[in-house]
């Protein structure tokens, strides 16, 4: 009966055991390696705290209210069309400053390459030489949009740093300045026909602010 006494205290530290590791298992939980502690978790929020979620292109093309545009166009992509814009606008400015509209004129609406011929010509009349030096376009986006029966419109915003400066013959200063940026904010807004072959837009219409 004695010889039985340590068979019997090892089973009562066994059962001890089991209770213990269950009640640490349930206070502390199972950890597999993929966990997120709070102190990491807290970390990681804090490092990435400015971390704006990149928006699809169903969200931006919610935010603009552009649904209709992929009803007539389900190929349309705001992405796309908002690189095309940028580098046109780069074109526009570029050949508006050589005096040269040739590379431009297919994509621009008759009476808006008129008046960028009329003011070259003025430029010309007086001698006189135009700088535009692009240094960045800080905004690049549509912010509004309109489908009609026969067309869609779409309003571009360009907000683009740049020096600016207008030479009278003589080489001198008469508008702007060589050495400082400044911000300039356009409007620009393009069409398209609905029934065209092709997917080329028209600049119809240039605002400045």
């Amino acid at each position: 009966m004695q010889n039985s006494f340590p068979y019997l205290d090892i089973l009562i530290f066994g059962v001890i055991a089991i209770f213990l590791i269950f009640r640490l298992k349930n206070i502390l939980g199972t950890k597999t390696g993929f966990e997120e502690t709070n102190h990491n978790k807290k970390s990681r929020d804090e490092k990435f705290s400015n971390v704006v979620t990149l928006k699809t292109k169903k969200d931006e093309l919610e935010d603009v209210e552009l649904k209709k545009i992929l009803e007539v166009d389900p190929n349309f992509d705001v992405v796309d069309f908002l690189s095309g814009s940028k580098t046109f606008f780069e074109m526009v400015l570029k050949s508006f400053v050589d005096g040269n509209l040739e590379n431009i004129k297919n994509f621009t609406k008759a009476s808006v390459l008129q008046s960028f011929k009329t003011a070259i010509n003025e430029r010309d009349k007086e001698q006189e030489t135009l700088i535009i030096d692009l240094k960045s376009i800080q905004r690049n986006e549509i912010i509004n949009s309109k489908v009609s029966r026969t067309a869609i419109k779409i309003s571009v915003i360009f907000e683009s740093l740049q020096v600016r400066a207008l030479l009278d013959k003589n080489s001198k200063i008469i508008d702007g300045d060589r050495e400082k940026e400044i911000l300039v904010k356009d409007e620009w807004i393009f069409e398209r026909k609905i029934n065209e072959n092709g997917p080329n837009w028209t600049l119809i219409e240039t605002k400045s602010n």
